[in-house]
């Protein structure tokens, strides 16, 4: 069966690009490609100037302003092994410093270098991975560096511990912050994330021009901030990241603004994002507005059958939605291919566009085959 269908499942006519429209007009979502001064979007130097309108409002309204004052960053290598995965890679620990005018900050990573034959002069392309465990990748790190790829783990909390601490602790305490539209841990994990790569693009073993941005969960979001803000990164990828990443909001199940503005998850974005708790259809974004920040570059959702916290039908139209800023460059957004759909998501890979999507059957998860997936749209784009 195609994608791995167990006999049974349930498959249903593929939606058709009118009627993905449709039910994106039933949404009722933001205009995407229409500017603040009422203007239609038409071409590439228009969505550049959309581009940083829709920057201000994610910043002001969801993720928060990261600082922007100068960073100088610098790695020190404190343990090196040579023949890490029975002699295929280099695996380095790395203390990442980081310093500004006004203070200083330091975190570990761990990097995974393929051996050098395996990859030519210009360097491994690398995943930068916000991962929840010390484990490489939270699991397939020798599959990955197998495939060719280098990467880069970091755990998330070292940069900022993930609880309602008042940001007293970790990259919490770097700089000062309002309750209004200051960054959220979403942000500085992203922050944490950009400056692996001011130190990645340092290493002559790494391609500092494929670098890709992945998390799944809360870390998927996380990843989509980083992408969007930081445009080194030639992929951007989330894995189930749900309301508040990949998911439309409006007609969403499951997750929903009042969800992510409880203790748990308040402090990931900044504190005007809560004032939509049930106030949806008033934000003036919705997550199309950030899937369409990563254009024209690359970017990959990943969705799971049964996770209904997440909303996968929410994430496929979201990625739709977002197609429109692609396009506007000269790029494909999403390609919809023939096969069978449930629920109107569909159970094929669709790796032909700057936007790949897949869904897998089952929960809340990141496993082998969504890797094998993620893996093989980086190597069918060179991204």
């Amino acid at each position: 069966m195609p994608g791995g269908i167990s006999p049974g499942k349930e498959m249903v006519k593929r939606m058709t690009w009118q009627e993905i429209e449709k039910e994106l007009e039933r949404r009722k979502l933001p205009e995407l490609l229409l500017s603040a001064d009422g203007s239609r979007v038409e071409n590439a130097a228009d969505m550049d100037r959309r581009r940083q309108q829709i920057r201000e409002i994610l910043c002001r309204e969801f993720g928060g302003y990261s600082p922007d004052f100068p960073v100088t960053t610098e790695g020190k290598v404190c343990i090196r092994e040579e023949n890490a995965y029975g002699g295929k890679a280099v695996r380095e620990k790395t203390v990442l410093t980081f310093r500004t005018p006004f203070n200083a900050f330091s975190f570990s990573f761990e990097l995974f270098l393929p051996r050098k034959e395996e990859y030519g002069k210009e360097g491994a392309p690398v995943f930068v991975y916000l991962g929840f465990t010390g484990t490489p990748a939270d699991g397939p790190g020798e599959e990955i560096i197998d495939n060719g790829f280098a990467l880069a783990h970091i755990s998330y909390q070292e940069i900022v511990p993930d609880k309602n601490d008042g940001f007293a602790n970790g990259l919490g305490r770097f700089c000062a912050r309002n309750p209004f539209d200051s960054w959220g841990k979403l942000g500085m994990w992203a922050y944490g994330a950009s400056r692996a790569a001011d130190y990645l693009c340092g290493r002559p073993e790494i391609d500092s021009g494929r670098m890709a941005v992945m998390g799944h969960s809360r870390l998927g979001k996380a990843a989509l901030w980083c992408g969007a803000l930081d445009e080194r990164f030639s992929l951007t990828v989330s894995n189930d990241s749900g309301g508040g990443g990949a998911a439309l909001f409006r007609g969403k199940t499951g997750e929903h603004v009042s969800d992510l503005s409880k203790e748990g998850s308040a402090h990931w974005f900044c504190g005007n994002f809560s004032a939509y708790a049930g106030r949806e259809e008033e934000m003036p974004f919705d997550q199309h507005f950030l899937l369409a920040m990563t254009a024209p570059r690359h970017l990959y959702v990943a969705s799971a059958s049964r996770d209904e916290w997440a909303d996968p039908r929410s994430e496929f139209l979201s990625c739709a939605a977002a197609s429109g800023a692609f396009e506007r460059y000269g790029v494909p957004g999403l390609i919809t291919e023939e096969g069978a759909e449930q629920g109107g998501v569909p159970l094929m890979p669709l790796h032909q566009g700057h936007i790949g999507y897949h869904m897998r059957q089952g929960t809340h998860h990141l496993g082998r085959e969504d890797w094998k997936h993620i893996m093989e749209y980086r190597r069918k784009h060179g991204v």
